[in-house]
């Protein structure tokens, strides 16, 4: 009988169901909670590959990351408004005082980061492509130094506990290869009352139960655990994290869902 990995939110050994094979790579399903996750991860080198796109985007990126700047990103106006109003929403109810912390994991090339510096924020961000985010530094060379590029379970261990106001994961807390260890490192970060957002892919979603293994959320080098609006409070809950509400997404992509929690 072959044994499979347990579920995290369920602990379960035993209700655990094959439910796809991709790239070499199993995803299984726990037949309780519906969360679908790799059983065994790739190497480190292959899902670091999926995660520059290897060849000439990466070459492309390390060429000319240095010269630029944020405006010199095609389509920035259109990624500064999204990043905007994604940033209104997320920083809703968090105090006016003076020295608001925000974090962003998976900060992409920092246009959440900038929306968060309009607004008063000294923000911090963890991106594990470092040419993405350079671009940001280049604009921005005094935040440059609370940039880390590397995964964010290193990362965590150079933030102090109740340091931020806000945090927030959007599409990155399925690249999470230990969710349970990182989610509590987010939670000791957070200041009390301080605020946790995300947005990830919905097991629960149409696009899920309709396409099966077809489900363009299915990426086993990248997403390594797959959530829903269903099971996804019990296990913020387990971490220890109150007042969990779901809500529908920033954009819908291949179905996702937005869940915001607080300390």
């Amino acid at each position: 009988m072959t044994t499979h990995r347990n579920c995290i939110i369920c602990e379960s050994p035993t209700d655990i169901v094959e439910y796809c094979h991709m790239q070499g790579c199993l995803y299984v399903r726990c037949t309780q909670c519906d969360l679908i996750y790799v059983d065994r991860f790739a190497t480190n080198e292959q899902m670091m590959q999926a995660y520059t796109g290897g060849g000439l985007k990466s070459f492309r990126r390390r060429l000319f990351g240095p010269l630029r700047k944020l405006r010199n990103i095609s389509g920035y106006a259109h990624f500064m408004q999204r990043a905007r109003d994604i940033f209104r929403s997320v920083s809703q109810g968090v105090s006016t005082r003076q020295n608001k912390r925000f974090l962003d994991i998976g900060c992409n090339k920092g246009f959440l980061l900038t929306a968060a510096i309009e607004q008063g924020f000294d923000v911090y961000g963890v991106e594990l492509v470092k040419e993405l985010i350079r671009p940001f530094k280049n604009t921005y060379p005094q935040f440059a130094g609370n940039i880390s590029s590397e995964k964010f379970s290193v990362a965590a261990q150079g933030f102090d506990a109740d340091f931020f106001d806000v945090i927030t994961a959007i599409d990155v807390i399925e690249h999470f290869e230990d969710p349970i260890q990182d989610t509590r490192n987010i939670y000791r970060m957070l200041k009390p009352g301080g605020k946790f957002v995300i947005q990830t892919p919905d097991v629960d979603c149409s696009q899920a139960i309709q396409l099966g293994c077809d489900w363009g959320a299915l990426k086993p080098l990248e997403h390594l655990h797959l959530f829903g609006r269903k099971n996804f409070p019990t296990f913020a809950a387990k971490i220890g994290f109150r007042d969990i509400s779901i809500h529908d997404p920033y954009e819908d992509a291949d179905g996702n869902f937005i869940a915001i929690m607080y300390k």
